[in-house]
Order: structure tokens, then C-alpha cells, then sequence
């Protein structure tokens, strides 16, 4: 029997409730549930701020709108899935990184193969405490890719290792992933100059290309200087860091929908070389591309 969420009853085969009565009553009336309560717990960490928790959704489970108590990130490790949000329908996969706000009615469907997700689960009080993380939370996220879920990855492999330093360590890697989305997903507050935004746009479509601030200015009739100002006031970073981290969003998608040697993606991003590109990696995400491409293809 497949598990879902629908009214109680006893799988004939193994004796096991497919849902137990508390969780399902509380789904039905929309009451907040702990994200792990829907689906089989693997694996549970709990610090201060955040909780941690890996769990299995069997093949073909379907969960109605439902919504939770806290702010969270879903990573998606293992298995496709579908979830709504209003009028939105997003397609989940390995990789996928979902933020929700707490509270935000939802539902999902998971495939033939079933999923493996990572949820992080942020404390609401530690959370209005940290007002420049808590918009990142305004509404809901869909990120397929990039920068933003291999942080998430990074953490997820952090928490199964058991040691002293087990909590620092991923207590920084979640300040440095809230501080990643706060800086790239958050929309500025102020209003965007419309020769800024052609500086954008032109970074967007020559990331890949060997760039400089001149040449950047050049193109929207502005000093480069100004240029410079004006776009870390703006994007929270200076032009050079928003190129490398456009490389690297659109290198780590190649590497887990390619096939293409890292040699090719490395010199496609835009990369000096391949050692230079290794390196970059390694250093923004904590792990090397051949080490993310196995984590991440044919899950």
C-alpha cells in the first residue's frame, strides 16, 4: 500500500497505520504540523535556532493543503514531485531548494520513485530577532539550482556528522546560506536607476564572457566608478561577485544535467581554467564540482 494522507486505516500486509489520526486530523483542518510528521523521519537534528530533519515520502504519497508552524527550507535530494502553492504549480527534483513562509497553505504530490528531502525548520523568534534574514521568508521560493541549494546541500551533509564542532560548524553554514538568500533573492527596497538595470541585464547575457567595469560602463553611458557605487549600493555586491556567482549558478546546472567534462563546463562559465574553476567552487559551496555532480546526478 502506498502511503498517503487520506483517512487512517491499517495496511494489510505489515500491520503499519499509514497515517496516524493526530497528523491527519491536523492536516485536515489546517492546523500547523511539523514538516517531518508527513512523511517518514530518517534522521533529526535540533539546535537553538533551527532543526534539521531528513525523511522519506513513499512512492506516490499525496499530501492536501496543509500548512507549518515555521519557516523553512526543503531540499529536495531523491525523487520528483509536484507541489501548489495557490496558483502556482512547481515542479520539484533533486536539487530543487523550496523556502516557505510559516503558515503558507500548500499541497505536493510525489512521483512513482518517491522523495528524500532535507527541511530546516527556523525558530519564529530567533527569526524576528534577525529582521535582514526574516524577508527572505516575505513569500515562497522555487530555486532550481545555483549557489543558494548546493549551500543548502553542504548543510544537509554537515548535519549527519556527529562531533564536537557538529553544531558551530552548521550553525555559520546556515548564517552564511540566510545571508546568500537575504543578499541574492531579496528585491532591493530602493528604486533601480534604468541604466543600472541595463548594466544588469548586459551582465546576465555576457556572464560568460571576459568582462570588466569599463566596458560594463561603456555599454549604459556611465563612469565606471559610479558604476561600481551604485551597483554594490543596489545588489548587495560588487559586480565582480555577481558575475562569479553567476558563473557558478549556471555551471553547477550543467553539471548535474550534462554530461560535459568539468574541463568544458569550466571554460563555457567563463572560468580562466579548469584548476581555477575548481577552486572557485570548492571555496563558495564546500565542495568540488566532481563531488557535487556525484551527490547530485542520477538521484
Amino acid at each position: 500500500m502506498l502511503f498517503a494522507i487520506q483517512e487512517p486505516h491499517t495496511n494489510g500486509r505489515n500491520g503499519d497505520q499509514q497515517c496516524d489520526y493526530d497528523t491527519f486530523n491536523a492536516v485536515r483542518r489546517h492546523e500547523p504540523t511539523s514538516p517531518a510528521t508527513l512523511g517518514q523521519r530518517l534522521h533529526r537534528l535540533e539546535l537553538t535556532a533551527f532543526t534539521f530533519t531528513e525523511a522519506i515520502y513513499a512512492p506516490g504519497t499525496v499530501l492536501p493543503p496543509h500548512l507549518h508552524a515555521h519557516s523553512s527550507f526543503c531540499l529536495t535530494l531523491v525523487g520528483q514531485g509536484i507541489e501548489t502553492n495557490g496558483k502556482m504549480v512547481e515542479n520539484t527534483r533533486p536539487g530543487t531548494l523550496i523556502i516557505r513562509p510559516a503558515g503558507q497553505i500548500h499541497s505536493d504530490s510525489f512521483g512513482p520513485s518517491g522523495v528524500r528531502s532535507f527541511i530546516v525548520e527556523i525558530n519564529q523568534k530567533w527569526l524576528e530577532c534577525c529582521g535582514q534574514f526574516s524577508r527572505v521568508f516575505a513569500d515562497a521560493k522555487y530555486i532550481q539550482g545555483g549557489l543558494i541549494p548546493l549551500l543548502a546541500l553542504r548543510v544537509y551533509r554537515e548535519s549527519k556528522i556527529r562531533d564536537s564542532a557538529a553544531s558551530i560548524i552548521i550553525e555559520g553554514l546556515m548564517l552564511e546560506l540566510l545571508g546568500n538568500a537575504s543578499r541574492w533573492l531579496v528585491k532591493p527596497p530602493m528604486r533601480i536607476p534604468l541604466w543600472l538595470a541595463e548594466a544588469r541585464d548586459f551582465v546576465h547575457g555576457h556572464f560568460n564572457d571576459p568582462l570588466n567595469l569599463t566596458q560594463i560602463a561603456q555599454t549604459v553611458g556611465v563612469h565606471p566608478t559610479h558604476l561600481a557605487r551604485a551597483f554594490k549600493r543596489h545588489y548587495q555586491g560588487s559586480v565582480g561577485e555577481y558575475i562569479r556567482r553567476l558563473r557558478l549558478d549556471w555551471a553547477s546546472k550543467q553539471l548535474r544535467t550534462s554530461e560535459d567534462s568539468i574541463a568544458q563546463i569550466a571554460a563555457a562559465a567563463g572560468f580562466y581554467d579548469q584548476s581555477h574553476f575548481i577552486h572557485t567552487f570548492k571555496r563558495s559551496t564546500g565542495f568540488t564540482p566532481a563531488e557535487f555532480r556525484r551527490e547530485t546526478v542520477n538521484r
